[in-house]
């Protein structure tokens, strides 16, 4: 799907699939999305948030990764490092859409 018709909408009824960050495509690694953010909305631009959770025993670095899923595609989208629990290293990607 082209990023330009990515938005909310189409990653909202993603959650809870994995996908794969794949920055080096020898080794894969799998990402979980867990959380979508409501959509705010302005005359002017849409805003929310994903969260990831991906395995404790790799960091992923902030920045952009490539991620792909079999719905959507691949995806180059800015991740951020929020946090790690015992589940994993969560991440969040942060979007704010321009709307006409």
């Amino acid at each position: 799907m082209p990023p330009d018709q990515l938005g909310h909408a189409q990653l909202a009824p993603l959650l809870h699939s994995e996908f794969m960050v794949v920055d080096d495509p020898r080794s894969p690694v799998p990402v979980t999305l867990i959380e979508v953010s409501d959509r705010v909305v302005t005359p002017h631009q849409e805003s929310y948030s994903l969260v990831f959770l991906g395995p404790g025993d790799h960091l992923l670095p902030q920045g952009i990764h490539k991620i792909v899923n079999p719905k959507i595609g691949e995806l180059d989208i800015f991740l951020v490092p929020i946090g790690l629990d015992q589940a994993g290293y969560r991440y969040e990607a942060v979007f704010n859409r321009l709307i006409s």
